[in-house]
């Protein structure tokens, strides 16, 4: 079984300004072709899955319960957009904590594996940041980063796939997957 998992601020919504935290569900805003997306990759026979980094509960900016029901809600509007997660997986903690689940470490994303019988090889890491990109190398995944201009596009390990955008990122991993078959 394979997997895409995705980061989820810039890549599946819009991130909150430098150093602020999206804190609640009404802050969430959709990117564009985000359901169309990754109805696309689950046509494919990905299982999809969320991996974030949400350090602003360490700090106390965001309420657990509110990071809780900002994902509950997600997952219930990718319902109604005819698409599903397979699973959600978050690190909380601070750079200080060492864990091995916040990335650039792969926990979350071998966790998710071991859960859900994936197999990482097979599987893609998308997100925008050097942090996603090396997870998804440790984790032994191919790699797309959405380069969102203005951003560090040129710092961190060298991505499989550069993209402006999810769409882009997915049509790409499809023209990839499709002739390895």
């Amino acid at each position: 079984m394979k997997a895409a998992f995705l980061d989820r601020d810039g890549v599946i919504n819009e991130k909150a300004p430098e150093g602020e935290y999206i804190a609640r569900w009404e802050e969430i805003r959709f990117l564009p072709d985000v359901f169309s997306s990754i109805a696309a990759l689950q046509q494919a026979g990905f299982k999809i899955i969320v991996a974030t980094n949400q350090r602003g509960v360490a700090l106390g900016k965001i309420r657990r319960d509110d990071l809780e029901e900002i994902h509950r809600r997600m997952r219930e509007e990718f319902s109604r957009q005819g698409t599903s997660l397979t699973g959600i997986y978050v690190c909380t903690h601070d750079y200080a904590d060492r864990c091995s689940c916040r990335k650039p470490q792969p926990g979350l994303l071998t966790r998710a594996a071991e859960e859900h019988g994936i197999e990482l090889s097979s599987s893609w890491m998308i997100g925008d940041a050097p942090s996603d990109i090396e997870a998804g190398k440790r984790a032994g995944c191919r790699t797309a980063r959405i380069l969102i201009a203005g951003s560090e596009n040129g710092v961190g390990p060298e991505a499989d796939v550069s993209s402006p955008d999810l769409a882009s990122a997915v049509g790409t991993i499809l023209r990839i997957t499709h002739s390895h078959v």
